[in-house]
């Protein structure tokens, strides 16, 4: 089974780098790229969301595919020199390459409401290389992060001071952009990347977590702690998903005065809700990064998470007193 299985991880691999490379060599000659069915690839592919973390997302896909590719040829050909751990970290970095692929296909759909058939066919790719590593992998993985819990911990805290130290840095550069009542451009820019580091380090928290929570899952499905964390971690995503990706772009939207379908009060309406989800997200990361933090903590799950929602609810509140004083200063 994993002869078969690495056989069309590889094959999958090689059609994805190709992929890739026909993407990147388009776009070095500035030719316009055509969907196999329709919609507007050119216009996915050139878009600001065409690079990550200043990296061409083509460029990205290019090192994964062939890293997947060579990765695993080396252990169809010499399968004795390769350990649990090596296909267990492969299979971890595909893993990650899965919930890119799921982030830019949230792009295209909410964001840029446009399609193009080279990224979903890349993305179909990525599915088939993690369905497979899955599939193959025939080492006892739960023991594997039993012995290698340590390092899977001291990961999982740092990606989650990554991602709370930039939350806390988008916030406050957020307040300080509005200081003239709108986003310019080059300012939007820098929310972008910080909104990709914020991206990727919530990516690492929840594949470390899940390294984490397996190994003990009948332990900590009994701890409130953990719980009320879990359901923290899940507001940063549906959060974040909302403020970084529909919303504070609607708000630059408006900021720059790009034509659009003008409402009247949209800006007031959009930059109300931008500050309700940027309280979210603070004292969301704040909380998951303390209830990890907290090892002796003892306290019944409903009073714990109904403090986790009331700060919420204050969080909220003092955000729109916020958004209300910048409406005075502004005379709107």
């Amino acid at each position: 089974m994993a002869v078969l299985s690495y056989t069309l991880i590889i094959f999958a691999a090689f059609g994805g780098f190709l992929l890739s490379l026909y993407i990147r060599h388009k776009k070095q000659r500035g030719e316009k790229m055509i969907c196999i069915v329709g919609s507007d690839c050119d216009s996915v592919v050139q878009s600001d969301y065409s690079l990550f973390l200043g990296m061409p997302v083509e460029l990205l896909g290019l090192f994964y595919y062939g890293l997947i590719g060579i990765s695993y040829g080396i252990f169809l050909a010499v399968p004795h020199f390769t350990s649990p751990l090596l296909i267990f970290s492969v299979l971890v970095f595909s893993t990650v390459a899965l919930l890119f692929s799921l982030y830019l296909i949230f792009i295209q759909a909410f964001v840029l409401h446009r399609w193009c058939t080279w990224c979903l066919m890349s993305a179909g790719f990525s599915a088939v290389i993690f369905i497979f590593a899955l599939v193959g992998s025939e080492f006892g993985f739960i023991t594997l992060l039993s012995q290698h819990h340590e390092l899977i911990a001291v990961l999982h805290i740092i990606s989650a001071a990554v991602g709370l130290g930039s939350a806390t840095v988008t916030d406050v550069l957020f307040f300080k952009f509005l200081k003239d009542f709108k986003i310019s451009e080059w300012e939007a820019g820098v929310l972008r990347v910080l909104s990709q580091i914020i991206w990727f380090a919530l990516a690492v928290v929840v594949i470390s977590g899940v390294g984490l929570y397996l190994p003990e899952m009948a332990e900590l499905n009994q701890t409130p702690k953990f719980l009320v964390k879990v359901i923290a971690v899940l507001v940063i995503i549906v959060n974040g998903a909302f403020l970084n990706l529909l919303v504070t772009p609607r708000l630059v939207k408006i900021s720059f005065g790009k034509k659009h379908h003008h409402e009247i009060g949209e800006l007031h309406h959009t930059r109300k809700i931008a500050f309700a989800l940027g309280a979210t997200s603070i004292i969301s990361w704040y909380s998951a990064f303390i209830l990890g933090s907290l090892r002796s903590l003892v306290i019944n799950f409903a009073p714990l998470l109904l403090i986790y929602l009331s700060l919420l609810a204050l969080g909220i509140v003092i955000s729109q007193l916020f958004e209300h004083l910048f409406i005075k200063r502004s005379g709107e």
